[in-house]
């Protein structure tokens, strides 16, 4: 029977603390359900053994011990709970996924509000949305149990990326305004003219 599950059991140095973390982080980023303190349980289909072995060596080289084991199956009723809690810790995720980006969305409305349509706020809401985008795909490719939020959180990332782009538009069409309101003077008008501006 091919392993359903990989159980990672590791120890770390309690001072510093660096590898206990490290090992923590790069667990969780890879969708692990923590079952204890350092006992790590991953879905096999997103178990990515070179990624495992990067953190084995790190905590090897911290003076700690880290252990692989494949796991075939659970009882039913164990393997029902397991899907459950890893579901339940993906729909975590979308939550906040789905309140940052309705953060975004408040934030454009505040400042479009204020008649802010700056380059600097498209800029700066711009990189937030960059950043939901990659941690939605981080999390969809740990959601092998296909969490119900999924969908929630891809439609709040896609409300986000629609009142941006309605933000961007007005944010040009007031530079160009403002543009079109200060002409030019006969000489830059002319310059422009030998530039092949116009």
């Amino acid at each position: 029977m091919t392993a359903r599950w990989t159980l990672i059991a590791y120890r770390t140095p309690t001072e510093p603390s660096t590898a206990r973390v490290s090992a923590w982080r790069a667990l969780h980023r890879l969708g692990g359900l923590y079952l204890g303190p350092t006992v790590c349980l991953l879905p096999t289909a997103i178990t990515d053994p070179t990624q495992l072995a990067r953190i084995q060596t790190r905590v090897a080289a911290a003076g700690g011990t880290f252990d692989v084991l494949e796991i075939e199956s659970f009882a039913p009723v164990a393997e029902a709970r397991l899907r459950s809690r890893c579901n339940e810790a993906r729909a975590d995720e979308y939550a906040e996924i789905v309140e940052q980006s309705e953060a975004i969305v408040a934030e454009l409305e505040r400042e479009g509000a204020r008649d802010k349509f700056t380059f600097a706020e498209v800029e700066e809401n711009e990189a937030g949305l960059t950043k939901l985008r990659h941690w939605l795909r981080r999390v969809t490719v740990r959601d092998v149990f296909g969490c119900p939020e999924r969908a929630a959180a891809g439609a709040a990332v896609r409300r986000a990326e629609e009142r941006l782009a309605a933000f961007v538009e007005q944010a040009i069409a007031r530079e160009v305004g403002a543009n079109v309101a200060e002409p030019f003077t006969p000489h830059e008008r002319r310059l422009r003219v030998v530039r092949g501006e116009e």
